[in-house]
């Protein structure tokens, strides 16, 4: 049985310079973390880009980080589309694949009253292979009210749900759900509140920050986990910088920017985001200083200059 429960690392999107996917480093990515303590990957989420990727680069995407990642950490894929005929098939892929479950935010672009949330997970968590994980990301597409979450949770393939608000009075009442359904799964989808999350009782996190930096992520969970509450929230602090670095820049770019000094992968040698070339190279050098701050070595040296940021 795969563990669901920890921290599930979302990876990001490396395009080339000519606008095509670097599967070789998708792979290069996905073997690194392999390695590390986080319980599993999520490729093609909105941390990877999937509003600029076709159906095939998707595919290709998901495929690549299977192959990099091996048999021990768990798999989760996107399926997230405009509509549900599109989640649907990003569900049924991922399965084909041989991934473990799959995440879909409810259709964007069209805003959607409550009733239609609810049929569109109802369909979609009949039609999908895979256990349906919620995703609760207003900033970008309409939102799941806790009412809509609570009468979700009772369909048997709906297994839990991401939380990315960051609103903590929202994420500890979903925790209360576990009351009605112990194995339904509560996720937080940012790391800024990691600490406080798993202090309200969440099953685990989805966030970029867990794929591009993991040791500091863990090392939240370790401490939390051993009772060292201090230890924790000083493990938390030391992510807060690389944080709001990363998050002054247009999502994704920033967190990408930190999976290079990590993993030292380039990254960013395209980037779909109108940020001038000057801007990002002193985030990368900023990014640079922090890694290293954080993790207490030098082991996080910038990388080479962007060419062609813009599209």
């Amino acid at each position: 049985m795969k563990d669901f429960r920890g921290a599930i690392g979302v990876t990001v999107t490396p395009f080339d310079s000519d606008w095509s996917i670097d599967l070789g480093a998708v792979r290069k990515q996905a073997a690194l973390l392999a390695g590390s303590r986080i319980t599993g990957v999520f490729p093609c989420a909105s941390t990877g880009e999937f509003p600029h990727l076709s159906r095939s680069e998707q595919r290709a995407i998901c495929q690549a980080t299977k192959e990099g990642i091996g048999s021990g950490k768990t798999l989760i894929a996107g399926a997230c589309s405009p509509n549900l005929r599109g989640s649907m098939d990003y569900a049924c892929m991922a399965g084909e694949l041989g991934y473990d479950a799959c995440v879909a935010c409810p259709p964007y672009y069209y805003p959607l009253t409550q009733e239609e949330v609810f049929a569109f997970y109802r369909e979609l968590a009949q039609a999908s292979p895979l256990p349906v994980i919620l995703y609760h990301v207003p900033f970008f597409t309409s939102g799941i009210s806790m009412e809509t979450a609570e009468k979700l949770m009772r369909m048997p393939n709906i297994m839990g749900i991401k939380d990315s608000s960051a609103n903590m009075k929202r994420i500890a009442h979903l925790c209360q759900l576990h009351a009605v359904r112990e194995d339904f799964l509560v996720y937080t989808g940012t790391d800024d509140c990691l600490l406080p999350a798993l202090s309200a009782g969440v099953d685990g996190s989805m966030t970029a920050f867990a794929a591009a930096a993991p040791e500091l992520v863990t090392e939240v969970y370790r401490s939390y986990a051993e009772g060292n509450l201090r230890e924790a929230s000083a493990n938390q602090q030391r992510m807060m910088p690389l944080l709001q670095t990363a998050d002054a820049l247009p999502f994704p770019l920033g967190y990408k920017l930190v999976a290079e000094a990590y993993h030292n992968i380039p990254m960013t040698r395209r980037y779909h985001q109108l940020v001038a070339k000057r801007q990002v190279n002193m985030a990368r050098n900023r990014i640079a200083e922090q890694m290293s701050a954080g993790l207490g070595r030098k082991n996080a040296a910038p990388q080479t200059a962007v060419t062609g940021s813009k599209r």
